[in-house]
């Protein structure tokens, strides 16, 4: 599938002309449906309507978890495959003296919002209305979760570090950009996220705007490519004032010679591409900057190129036909003096068509 690589020199004049266009899209997706779920037996309590979501213990030990759900099949092409996902939230109050761990994970059932709302600073619940979630109802009083507290994935999806006060991002997650992905191309499975910690220590309780707050929403961010984009990832390992980069050049289109254009990179030397369909959002670290983000179980090796007096090189590639919608990844490494004897580049993805 993927071609043997020429270094001639006439190629990198020739690919070197062309600029390389980075066509992902990110964008920020609101939340559609929010609440918390307020330790009850009996279901009594919710907040569907209210400004804030509360996740933590309060001073007296009473659990708070909150619910999240954003319609991604509303805000992305049918078609798109999405690079990265991250989740935004913002503290907007907390019991805690240092920042709090918290887990999020995909909801494996339906729930819903309700009309409740909860008095004061909302920490304790109001009165639970028809259809609002609650730690016994998924939709009050009609549906109960099968686990008291919600249904959830036993993994989660990504670990976040709620601060005492300000907006919290979630960290590079392939798990989470798979359930935003899972969520696109199937939306019936779309159930949103749950946020909880540990539940161990009281006086954790943290106070997230809520989707009706006048402060910063819940919001996903994500980055996609449609088939016939080009797009980047992550950063390459530093060399000397800059980062090795590598970029698509051309549309990737079946039976089309495009080029993978390396830049910045060591001078004069020698490199090689490696290919993967999959993406470690995440990565592995080498050295401080420098990470791995193919996953080395999918690691397909490419072909060598030479690197010039600038830094750069070019690597041709024919597009396969008969793959629309498939995305290949690739990161590039340049033989160096570093301590590893090597530097790798971002990673450079495209999105057949």
């Amino acid at each position: 599938m993927f071609a043997r690589i020429s270094t001639h020199s006439s190629l990198l004049s020739l690919f070197a002309l062309l600029a390389p266009l980075s066509a992902q899209t990110t964008i920020n997706i609101s939340c559609a449906a929010d609440n918390t779920l307020y330790d009850s037996a009996t279901g009594a309590l919710s907040n569907g309507a209210g400004v804030g979501l509360f996740v933590g213990l309060t001073g007296t030990g009473g659990i708070r978890r909150a619910v999240l759900r954003f319609d991604v099949a509303a805000a992305l092409p049918a078609n798109a495959k999405v690079l990265s996902a991250t989740l935004n939230v913002n503290v907007a109050q907390s019991t805690a003296f240092l920042p709090l761990t918290a887990d999020v994970h995909r909801l494996t059932a339906s729930w819903g919002e309700g009309t409740s709302v909860a008095p004061g600073n909302g920490g304790g619940g109001g009165l639970s209305t028809a259809n609002g979630a609650t730690w016994i109802h998924r939709f009050y009083s009609t549906s109960n979760w099968s686990t008291p507290g919600g249904d959830f994935a036993a993994v989660p999806s990504v670990t976040i570090a709620l601060p005492n006060f300000g907006l919290c991002t979630s960290p590079p997650s392939a798990t989470l950009t798979a359930d935003v992905q899972s969520w696109l191309d199937t939306p019936a499975s779309n159930f949103g996220l749950l946020i909880k910690t540990d539940e161990l220590l009281a006086s954790t309780a943290h106070r997230l705007d809520s989707k009706e707050s006048t402060g910063t929403k819940p919001s996903l961010t994500v980055t996609y490519l449609v088939p016939g984009q080009n797009g980047t990832y992550g950063t390459g390992c530093p060399v000397g004032s800059g980062t090795l980069q590598a970029a698509w050049v051309g549309a990737p289109t079946g039976g089309n010679t495009i080029a993978i254009l390396k830049s910045t990179g060591p001078v004069n030397s020698i490199g090689a591409d490696f290919f993967a369909l999959a993406l470690d959002n995440a990565g592995v670290p080498l050295l401080p900057g420098c990470n791995v983000y193919l996953p080395l179980a999918g690691l397909i090796p490419g072909g060598a190129f030479l690197t010039d007096g600038g830094g750069s090189g070019v690597s041709p590639f024919p597009v396969p036909n008969g793959f629309p919608g498939f995305v290949i990844h690739c990161q590039a490494a340049v033989l160096d003096a570093s301590p590893l004897g090597f530097s790798l580049s971002n990673v450079a993805s495209t999105c057949l068509q």
